[in-house]
């Protein structure tokens, strides 16, 4: 094959690269049909959270509106407005786009692998090469059923857009790179700044993790870019350009990993794991390792949802694999650094996934596991495969054979997971069978047996579930909701386990607020034997009890709830005593007016009216906040629009017409 590929006409390069983008579409084209999934809704109803994007304040409101990261991941909210502009939407639209970008992003790793090539034969002109290598890298990457779970779930758009720039980033640094060289300093320093400064600044602010293109870049600078002694431009600027712009980046990276470090690596309790940051550190080769595998054996079916299940590190050898999986990690690091002259291609592979890993897999307390961690720092890993086969060298007929076998099993594999996540009722029952350690799976698929008439098969599992994971509140409130759906009655052994799970969980559930909130108006959860008002009023105390409840922000949740109820029991003036007592906590407008709003749908406007005007008693009260995060942008944008202002003077109408309405209604 690699014989072909050196005496192939030049049109042949560009029909085979379109040739490979139509098959990765073919493979990936199954999975469009898909729901949107878990994540997708927390992250995407926001496109109608302020009326449909219309205009210029609605659209900034959209824009401002992410909380994910301190910068709110803006661009990767903007790029969700190419596929709708209110919700709910369809996710054909949203998934296809993920699938031209990802089409894209395998474009443009070709284009960077072939750049570091030249960067390589420049330093090293006995390093023979083909240059069918960097096409098969990229679709061998592009082509990898790994990837399925970030591509075709939607939200993770946010762990694709950073790659996109990274790649940018670096082939930014290139040009720069040879502009140096042939000593054009201005033209350099306008690619370092204009070029590596925006795909930065657009990568960080798809995602944080995207704030590492300048130490990815450094990385390939080091390993394949920087120009030799005998260089003829000046090599000191662009080591220059390289220490201003690419490692005092990387030192302040470093220097955010090392304060996170010192202030969390005391604490006997992380808020919201249950685990320690020594424990994270401990458990991530563990993941690493796993990630790896997946790459190494890649498989069809689903996975990639719910990964929970993933168990941390308790000490060096809990589990076993504990410090096995870190000293290999470190040997394989130490094996980098030293070959990366004799074997560059795997070498550069398996640092840049390291390093991609710096923020992720280190000292903030994220979730353990991901797989859509793996999509930008595995970019590389098809370059030493793809060397190694096409090579020019002995036997190149069974390389080449090879290679296309190889290709071939990918884009198969691709198109049969493709298929599973274009079928929901498939995709719960495959992860939950291939995550059994996942109480999340579990409840995914106990759910579709229920809608399925399995209803023993569902419940069974659901408590099944309790019993393997009793700290788990989705597990919980699921049980306790499905059973009073399916049966009409709650059972004693249900209804304690969830007690018992809401007031020791130590990995917390933010979906549980909207869950009480939606059982209190239910009259399946109301109406239920053995469940009832009473029974959720227990459930919200044993939840309250829970010491992850302490903070103020949880605590307005849960007495919002028992506003609620109280309302459901037709007390409204208890629940205004609730009410007003979640503004004392801190005089919100979101609360304000949907509380208010709900004492005027259970007849009694007037006592909106009041709650209103305690709002705006307490808004007096409170001191004008700074900008300091996308969050407090957010905030000040909808105050200096009028959003709320408009919206409470609306309100107030409203339920003084309805006050008026029934006064008139009243026997003389």
């Amino acid at each position: 094959m690699s014989g072909v590929f050196a005496h192939s006409q030049s049109w042949r390069l560009p029909f085979a690269g379109l040739a490979l983008v139509l098959l990765v579409a073919w493979a990936y084209w199954p999975g469009l049909t898909g729901p949107f999934l878990f994540d997708d809704f927390g992250n995407l109803d926001v496109l109608g959270a302020y009326g449909r994007i219309r205009d210029w304040p609605t659209f900034l409101y959209y824009l401002t509106s992410g909380n994910a990261d301190p910068t709110g991941r803006p661009v990767a909210l903007l790029s969700f407005l190419l596929d709708a502009r209110d919700w709910p939407a369809n996710a054909w639209a949203f998934k296809r786009t993920n699938l031209l970008l990802h089409l894209l992003n395998g474009g443009l790793l070709a284009w960077v692998i072939a750049r570091l090539q030249v960067g390589l034969c420049r330093r090293d002109p006995t390093f023979v090469v083909s240059r069918w290598t960097p096409l098969l890298a990229a679709a061998l990457w592009a082509a990898h059923p790994f990837f399925v779970s970030t591509t075709l779930y939607v939200v993770q758009r946010e762990a694709m857009l950073p790659m996109t720039f990274a790649l940018l980033a670096l082939l930014a640094w290139d040009r720069a790179v040879l502009a140096f060289d042939a000593s054009r300093t201005t033209h350099g320093w306008c690619w370092v700044i204009m070029g590596v400064g925006t795909a930065t600044l657009l990568a960080g602010l798809s995602k944080a993790n995207g704030f590492l293109a300048p130490t990815l870049a450094g990385l390939v600078y080091l390993l394949c870019l920087r120009p030799t002694q005998d260089s003829t431009g000046d090599r000191r600027q662009t080591d220059l350009a390289a220490w201003l712009c690419l490692g005092l980046p990387t030192l302040a990276i470093l220097s955010y990993l090392a304060y996170t470090a010192w202030l969390l690596w005391p604490l006997s309790e992380l808020y919201g794991r249950d685990w320690t940051l020594p424990q994270r550190l401990l458990s991530e080769p563990r993941a690493l390792w796993s990630y790896l595998g997946q790459w190494l054996l890649p498989r069809a079916g689903g996975g990639g949802v719910y990964v929970e299940g993933f168990s941390p590190s308790r000490g060096w050898l809990a589990p076993w694999t504990t410090l096995p999986a870190m000293l290999g990690l470190l040997a394989c690091t130490i094996w980098a650094i030293v070959f990366r002259r004799r074997f560059p291609a795997l070498c550069s592979a398996v640092l840049f996934f390291l390093v991609a890993h710096m923020l992720e897999s280190t000292t903030i307390p994220l979730e353990l596991y991901f797989e859509h961690r793996n999509y930008l720092p595995m970019a590389l890993f098809g370059w030493p495969v793809a060397h190694f086969l096409l090579r020019p060298g002995p036997y190149p007929r069974y390389r080449g054979a090879a290679a296309s076998l190889l290709l071939a099993t990918l884009l198969l594999l691709t198109h049969a997971r493709a298929i599973t996540w274009g079928n929901p009722a498939l995709l719960g029952m495959v992860s939950a069978d291939y995550e059994q350690d996942s109480a999340r799976a579990q409840v995914s698929a106990a759910a579709e047996e229920i809608r399925t008439g399995q209803i023993r098969a569902g419940l069974g599992r659901l408590h099944q579930a309790q019993l393997t994971a009793p700290e788990d509140i989705d597990v919980a409130i699921s049980a306790v909701g499905l059973e009073c759906q399916t049966t009409g009655r709650l059972g004693a052994d249900t209804m304690r386990r969830a007690l018992r799970t809401l007031s020791s969980a130590r990995r917390w559930n933010y979906g549980l607020y909207q869950w009480f909130q939606d059982a209190s108006r239910n009259p399946t959860a109301v109406d239920c034997i053995g469940m009832g008002l009473t029974g959720l009023e227990q459930l919200v105390a044993a939840a309250e009890s829970n010491p992850q409840s302490a903070a103020s922000l949880r605590k307005r949740g849960f007495w919002h709830v028992r506003g609620l109820i109280a309302l459901a029991h037709n007390d409204p003036n208890q629940a205004l005593r609730w009410f007003n007592a979640v503004l004392a906590l801190e005089p919100d407008a979101d609360y304000a007016l949907v509380q208010a709003a709900a004492l005027g749908n259970a007849g009694s406007p007037r006592l909106g009216i009041v709650h209103l005007n305690e709002f705006r008693r307490l808004e007096r009260q409170q001191s004008a906040s700074r900008i300091r995060d996308m969050a407090s942008l957010h905030r000040w944008l909808l105050q200096h629009y009028g959003y709320y202002e408009n919206e409470l003077i609306q309100l107030r109408q409203k339920l003084e017409a309805d006050a008026s309405a029934s006064q008139l209604a009243e026997p003389a």
